[in-house]
């Protein structure tokens, strides 16, 4: 076997394992893209529900609570 020989197999075994390695990060790059469009979406929501809980009227109690009456005792 020559050199040329020897290059060529060695350069077709390097293109498989990139080609293996490529669609291995491309899984993860697909897996942590879900995952970072799930956590934005949980953060964007967070977000709009404090939001939107900021914006509301809260009613402020302006009557103090009515004092519980007191019975006469029968004695």
């Amino acid at each position: 076997m020559d050199f040329t020989t020897i290059f060529i197999i060695g350069g077709g075994v390097l293109l498989v394992i990139l080609v293996l390695i490529a669609r291995l990060a491309v899984r993860w790059i697909v897996r942590m893209t879900i995952v970072g469009v799930i956590l934005l979406a949980l953060i964007g929501g967070g977000l709009f529900w404090w939001w939107t809980n900021r914006l509301t009227v809260k009613p402020q109690q302006t009557r103090e609570p009515a004092q519980p009456t007191r019975r006469a005792s029968s004695h």
